[in-house]
């Protein structure tokens, strides 16, 4: 019971400035005793101090009680007055009041304002009261709380029967209304409460969450409060006691949070938690930054918790509120169905089989076109069975696969990871995942907590494959465009989501969360079977994430000695590929401030320099022999599945270059080869001297048409093929070009038709591939190429660099230009027009730009000279730029 201190104690007669002492009184002996009392205690004390005052302030003006009342409203109404909110009040008069009642009633709110109290007031006659509500559901929602203080108390139940009537707002109509203001509210949020400085009140999880609900539910249902609405049958004893102990810690915190602020602050700031933790009774702030964790946590546990609470009860609202006349059902199998595009359970006993919990967010990515959400049914089962779990879900291995699978499928980390995440499945299934949910981040940069932050890595990184318009991809900064690009050419993209999972999990531990995560990727990765290229991949860019952010930005990468030192750390392509897009999802997600135009910048320039310095002789060559050796193992168990020989595979292996097994995937290798050995076994063809075969399978590879050419080497190949595909008006993506050991080239090629879009028909295949054959082995011309509209009157200045060969008799050049139709047939004009020898080519758009490499050689079989070296130079500048000029 409280002992309320006699100085607080009100009393007929006392002056301005003894009532300001009364209310200090109170005030600081509530915050003295804030850990004494029930918050809901505390809160109701105080509302009961003001309606005391107030009512004794209103008496003393001698209203006449028949036609006049004071009545207490919104918060106050609710008797939830925190130290510094306002008092909300509701005056109603029954008719036009004279001119003693409205200097009466001028001279009760001046004295209100001379006690220093924040006042929201309205002062209305009781018709005008219910044209207010009707044109503004927010005053209609205040009054739905209003409570008699002085005066005729006629007109409280007057508002009351106007508002649960449908008059003023149908129960339809109020529960639209409200929820959109909520997904407004989240919205303007950032969509998450995990924010470094959360709003108590507006966040999702708030305060006005759980008002929301009671609004909705005083409306509708005409209870009191959500106690009385437990014998609706809507939510369970258990989660109404989950309801009020969240709200309670909110509750407690706001106290606390207003009286460090000395104002009606609602956002937690950083400067404040320190004293607010105190206050709670986590501790004194001892530089640690401990106590502040400590109750951050508890918030963020509470408004994750209320969030999904209002989720599921808003679901069971809609229902009862807004009935549909038909229900959608689609069956998905025996566990799962789909019901108005929420996803759910067939029967109560689904996740008695833990595998269905991981197989439920895996089909939400599988049906990702058809699923908004979980049943509320669904999501009631999930929060019983995540309470009941008696150990991690990765130790099951049938989770294990269900989780490989979900970071494997293009959507799975759209809407499925998200509702992982909000749903706390995710600490289910990742014990480190729990260390970090709402762990804070001290620091000038993270504006979100550990887990919030990584969630929306994750987010990033899907968004690169996945932009949802036009308007929303050209919005994106060329930095972004180039990780975009990068990424959609990615084959194992569940490489980068891992190692994005892992990146900071292990912040809050101690010692550098870079090694520590590094270590917990790899058991992981081994735990999950996933293969040493990648797993090694994986640790290294949890180990390296930051390598590259501050390498762009606190070193001159002008130099060319950081860019070599920066490259050499890299040591392959596939790790700088994978590390700018995991550093630049990584800086959008730390702070919505953080990323400019000139980290953009700086990361694109480091990227672009250290291609360079790779293909000059940096790149890490045990990096390369264990990819080969794994993508060797990989096709041979494809193709030995199918029946083939092992010893005639590796017979035919053997003459092939190592960069046939390094840049293609194994099973790109294991379809080559299975053409290989069928087109080995047919009798030798006198109509095809020079051996050739040509394929175009209908498999889509990396969103392309893929193209396999075997042919005997001779000169002219690499023009005559290029000009061709030009000529048909087929973009080449990605190329792979090099010579084997017994005279024969392999060529790969990832292309787009016209369309911009993979080869769709047959009889298209077939008449690409005849082209081919013909010019190749007839020596049939080309068809003519002629330059588009779209780049005719283009800028296209190419950039040409002759690097370092580690051939003694080879020419190492790269090209990069605009990505044209033309761009390779005029590369491939130039060199026929000297006479060049092409034996290998890496061919591949960056961006909006094409860069290429070749490994050539003059007519003689030697490296050019410093002279030839210039000839081709100025010819591909003048071809390339020279827009009147086409490819012949």
């Amino acid at each position: 019971m409280f002992s309320q201190p006699v100085i607080s104690q009100l009393r007929s007669g006392m002056t301005t400035s003894e009532l300001k002492q009364a209310i200090a009184s109170l005030d600081q002996y509530l915050q003295a005793h804030i850990l004494d009392y029930s918050i809901n205690e505390t809160l109701v004390k105080r509302a009961k101090f003001f309606d005391e005052l107030l009512t004794m302030l209103w008496q003393q003006l001698q209203f006449n009680e028949l036609s006049i009342s004071l009545n207490a409203v919104g918060g106050y109404g609710r008797q939830t007055l925190h130290p510094y909110s306002d008092i909300d009040i509701c005056i109603i008069h029954s008719k036009a009041l004279t001119k003693s009642e409205a200097e009466k009633v001028s001279l009760f709110l001046t004295q209100l304002w001379d006690l220093g109290l924040d006042l929201g007031h309205g002062v209305r006659t009781l018709k005008d009261t219910h044209k207010a509500c009707k044109e503004d559901v927010t005053i209609a929602t205040s009054l739905l709380e209003i409570r008699h203080l002085a005066g005729n108390v006629d007109h409280q139940y007057h508002v009351l029967d106007a508002l649960y009537g449908n008059k003023l707002w149908s129960s339809q109509n109020f529960f639209s209304a409200k929820k959109l203001e909520q997904e407004d509210r989240h919205t303007k949020a950032g969509g998450t409460a995990y924010s470094i400085e959360p709003n108590l009140k507006n966040s999702p999880g708030g305060i006005r969450d759980i008002q929301t609900l009671t609004w909705v539910a005083r409306k509708h249902f005409s209870v009191a409060d959500m106690h009385a609405l437990r014998s609706h049958g809507f939510f369970t004893n258990d989660e109404y006691a989950e309801l009020i102990e969240c709200r309670n810690v909110l509750y407690r915190v706001r106290f606390a949070l207003h009286q460090v602020a000395k104002r009606p602050e609602n956002r937690m700031l950083l400067q404040y938690q320190a004293d607010v933790a105190e206050i709670m009774g986590f501790g004194e702030s001892d530089g640690s930054n401990i106590a502040i964790e400590k109750m951050m946590r508890q918030l963020f546990r509470a408004m994750k918790r209320i969030r999904e609470l209002n989720q599921l009860l808003m679901a069971y609202f809609e229902r009862a509120i807004l009935p549909k006349k038909s229900i959608k059902t689609t069956p998905i199998n025996e566990q799962f169905e789909i019901v108005d595009n929420h996803i759910n359970v067939c029967h109560d006993d689904v996740f008695i089989d833990r595998t269905q919990i991981m197989a439920l967010f895996e089909l939400i990515a599988i049906h990702h076109d058809k699923i908004v959400g979980i049943s509320p049914e669904t999501l009631r089962l999930l929060r019983q069975v995540r309470r009941r779990l008696m150990a991690d879900l990765q130790d099951f291995a049938a989770c294990r696969a269900k989780f490989l699978s979900l970071f494997n499928h293009p959507q799975g980390m759209g809407l499925a990871i998200s509702l992982m995440h909000q749903h706390g499945i995710l600490s289910s299934y990742l014990p480190q995942w729990r260390g970090i949910v709402g762990q804070m981040q001290f620091d000038l940069f993270h504006a979100y907590t550990v887990d919030e932050h990584t969630h929306k890595v994750l987010k990033n990184i899907y968004r690169y494959d996945n932009t949802p318009s036009q308007e929303d991809a050209s919005n994106l900064d060329n930095a972004s465009k180039l990780a975009s690009d990068i990424y959609k050419k990615m084959t194992n993209k569940s490489t980068l989501l891992f190692a994005a999972l892992f990146h900071d999990l292990a912040k809050g531990r101690g010692g550098d969360h870079s090694e520590l995560g590094a270590v917990d990727a790899n058991q992981f990765a081994l735990f999950h079977g996933i293969k040493t290229s990648q797993r090694q991949l994986i640790c290294w860019l949890v180990e390296q994430h930051l390598l590259m952010s501050i390498t762009s930005q606190r070193m001159d990468i002008s130099d060319p000695d950081i860019v070599t030192r920066f490259a050499k750390a890299v040591g392959s392509q596939t790790r700088l590929d994978a590390l700018y897009c995991l550093t630049i999802a990584d800086i959008q997600a730390t702070n919505d401030d953080l990323w400019n135009d000139w980290k953009a910048s700086l990361l694109r320039e480091l990227y672009f320099s250290t291609r360079k310095a790779l293909r000059n002789g940096v790149e890490n060559i045990l990096q390369l022999r264990t990819l080969v050796r794994e993508h060797k193992q990989e096709a041979l168990s494809v193709l030995c599945q199918t029946g083939e020989c092992e010893a005639q595979i590796k017979a035919l292996w053997q003459p092939l270059p190592i960069s046939f097994f390094s840049q293609a995937e194994a099973d790109d290798i294991a379809r080559y080869t299975q053409s290989l050995l069928a087109h080995k076994q047919t009798l030798p063809d006198t109509n095809n001297p020079f051996d050739t075969l040509i394929t175009i399978d209908d498999v889509v590879v990396k969103g392309c048409s893929d193209v396999f050419v075997y042919t005997k080497d001779r000169a002219g190949l690499f023009v005559k093929l290029f000009n061709t595909l030009s000529a048909l008006k087929i973009s080449v993506n990605q190329a792979q070009i090099s010579r084997t050991k017994d005279g024969y080239v392999v060529e790969s090629f990832k292309i787009l038709d016209f369309n911009e879009k993979p080869i769709a028909s047959a009889q298209r295949r077939e008449l690409i591939v005849n082209k081919l054959r013909s010019v190749l082995d007839n020596n049939a011309k080309p068809p003519k190429l002629r330059l588009s509209r779209q780049h005719q009157s283009f800028d296209n200045q190419p950039n040409v660099e002759f690097l370092y060969s580690r051939h003694s008799t080879r020419s190492l050049l790269n090209v990069s230009a605009l990505d044209t139709q033309e761009f390779m047939g005029q590369i491939a004009s130039a060199f026929r027009t000297m006479d060049l020898n092409i034996h290998s080519a890496n061919i591949s758009t960056v961006g909006e730009r094409a860069d290429n490499v070749f490994l050539v050689s003059n007519h003689q079989g030697q490296q050019l000279s410093a002279e030839e070296q210039q000839q081709l130079t100025d010819l591909l500048i003048n071809t390339i730029s020279d827009n009147e000029t086409a490819a012949h």
